[in-house]
């Protein structure tokens, strides 16, 4: 799965639109269209916002992997 694939999942998820994702992540419409079209994929400086946005972590954003999943299997 894609970061953009990963986006649209969760914001399938959390039932939010891409206009309510759009402001709450200050990040313009038109550019999470184009991701949506996989025509792009977020730049690096927007994966902080995106990820206080959706209530996710850095690591589940970029790898799919959820870091919370992982503790205490050492």
């Amino acid at each position: 799965m894609t970061i953009s694939e990963r986006i649209f999942e969760r914001l399938r998820q959390l039932s939010m639109t891409q206009r309510e994702f759009a402001e709450e992540a200050g990040i313009q419409q038109s550019t999470i269209s184009e991701w949506k079209k996989n025509k792009t994929n977020p730049s690096s400086d927007k994966i902080l916002a995106i990820c206080k946005a959706l209530d996710v972590s850095p690591e589940w954003l970029l790898s799919g992997v959820d870091p919370a999943e992982n503790r205490g299997k050492n």
